[in-house]
């Protein structure tokens, strides 16, 4: 039992630094503008924001290991309440890490060379339609996945609360998975609702009174 406590409140502060850490990439990424088509432009454009991607890329994939932890606590408390979507909404959250993982190594070969070698413009396309293909993939499935876990967290000890915030969240991620479409001001809008879930589940986490979890 101890061991179950331990899980749980570990995966909370872990959901809440996952959070912290989402959150600081996202205000990273907020000020860069769409990347532009020319081949100068474009590489003017890598120069300018260099800094604020490389920064957001180091902070991506210390956010992604975060939710490790975070999945085995919240899985732990709802499995007793609902088994199937317990493991089916945890299983697409835990999808969601090695994603990044690779996003992040994706982002990172925009600004970090690599034994010297140089890419072409085209390249550079490519890295970035990857990379915004892979950030509405992630989104796709965290609408997904918040959805299922909040059927079940709104029967648990996290409580009604933390299941109405996870449907909008769930509704903003399903908006904010076509940022070409909405905008930056909309997709960072749609980022920072998945920042307050993720670090309200992981306070409800950490602070619930049913040692059983």
């Amino acid at each position: 039992m101890k061991s179950n406590i331990g899980i749980v409140k570990f995966g909370g502060i872990a959901f809440i630094l996952s959070g912290i850490l989402f959150l600081g990439v996202s205000l990273f990424l907020l000020p860069v503008p769409n990347p532009p088509l020319s081949d100068t432009e474009l590489m003017n454009w890598l120069e300018e924001w260099k800094f604020n991607i490389s920064m957001a890329d180091e902070l991506l994939i210390f956010a992604a290991l975060m939710l490790i932890p975070s999945i085995a606590g919240l899985y732990r408390i709802l499995v007793k309440v609902d088994k199937l979507k317990a493991l089916l909404g945890c299983g697409l959250l835990a999808v969601t890490v090695p994603v990044y993982i690779i996003l992040d190594s994706i982002l990172g070969r925009l600004v970090y060379p690599v034994y010297d070698i140089e890419l072409s413009p085209d390249i550079y396309r490519l890295v970035l339609s990857i990379y915004y293909g892979g950030m509405h993939t992630v989104a796709i499935i965290l609408c997904i996945a918040t959805i299922l876990l909040s059927l079940v967290i709104r029967k648990s000890v996290l409580g009604k609360p933390v299941a109405i915030v996870g449907f909008v969240t769930a509704l903003l991620d399903l908006i904010g998975a076509f940022p070409w479409l909405t905008g930056s001001i909309v997709f960072f809008v749609c980022q920072v609702a998945s920042v307050l879930w993720f670090v309200f589940v992981g306070v409800r986490m950490i602070s619930k009174n049913n040692p059983g979890g």
